[in-house]
């Protein structure tokens, strides 16, 4: 199945964009400053008269809004061959942040700020039934995390190839060189923020979220051993959030690297999954 998926996002990749790309920014008094992000609206978004569900998209470590541009075409053709219903996509910038509040709050600009900002600007499904989130690499540690701190927010959550570990980030790891958990690196701060943390905090509302999780099989390999390999880690979240906790999940380790050649056919299996829980669950 999954092989058909990726030779479609090969066929389709091809095809003009058919949405609209909207570039906008927000001024954010959580951040003190103006933000960058990005919409993707789709092509019948002004004729339709109908609201639409809305993906937010975080990036890796070092991208910008512009990052999630390689799967505007795929979601093109998925909405023109009928795979999707029509979708909305929100994809702002989170530099080397983390998505946590830190030495910038892009945790609180998202949740108190974007989505409001457009929930009254677009014509959204304004409901968590209507929102879901998905990362990469570090966008993944803070879909992840929003998807389980927010579950009030987010109905279906993905992530690909995510920088996370269930303990200590390795040495090396941004996560303890760029100062958003602490200068020097705080394991405190750092456990309050991981995801085992952020789990209890989802156990506690009660409110069902679907996650996706898929990795490559060729990523970054630590000389420290497997427990801080991206894949191994992958496969332990589903472990934890399925086998052990019942929690809805989709695992997929796929062929390739720390890349769109991941990230691409990853995503193309997930919002068709995540829609299809949307419509299924009846979320409210």
């Amino acid at each position: 199945m999954l092989n058909k998926i990726v030779l479609f996002v090969l066929f389709v990749s091809t095809i003009t964009i058919g949405g609209t790309i909207v570039k906008s920014e927000l001024d954010s008094k959580e951040l003190n400053r103006k933000w960058k992000y990005s919409v993707y609206l789709p092509d019948d978004y002004n004729t339709s008269g109908k609201r639409y569900p809305v993906i937010y998209l975080l990036h890796g470590n070092g991208d910008d809004e512009n990052a999630w541009s390689p799967i505007y075409s795929v979601v093109d053709s998925l909405i023109k061959f009928g795979k999707i219903e029509p979708v909305i996509l929100v994809t702002p910038t989170g530099e080397r942040g983390w998505w946590v509040n830190s030495t910038e709050k892009f945790e609180s600009a998202i949740i108190n700020e974007l989505i409001p900002e457009i929930d009254g600007k677009y014509f959204t499904v304004a409901s968590r039934g209507g929102r879901m989130i998905a990362g990469y690499s570090m966008g993944g540690f803070g879909a992840l995390r929003y998807g389980l701190v927010y579950s009030e927010l987010f109905c279906a959550c993905a992530i690909f190839s995510p920088a996370l570990y269930n303990e200590e980030p390795p040495e090396g790891s941004s996560a303890r060189t760029k100062g958003v958990f602490g200068n020097p690196f705080d394991i405190k701060k750092w456990d309050e923020l991981n995801y085992p943390n952020s789990l209890k905090k989802y156990l506690s509302k009660k409110n069902e979220v679907f996650f996706f999780i898929g990795a490559g099989d060729d990523d970054w390999n630590h000389t420290e051993g497997k427990k801080y390999n991206v894949e191994y880690q992958t496969v332990l979240l589903y472990q934890e959030l399925y086998k052990q906790l019942y929690i809805p999940a989709e695992l997929r380790i796929i062929n390739d690297d720390h890349s769109w050649k991941v990230w691409k056919p990853l995503f193309t299996e997930a919002i068709q999954l995540m829609l299809k829980f949307k419509s299924d669950s009846k979320q409210n």
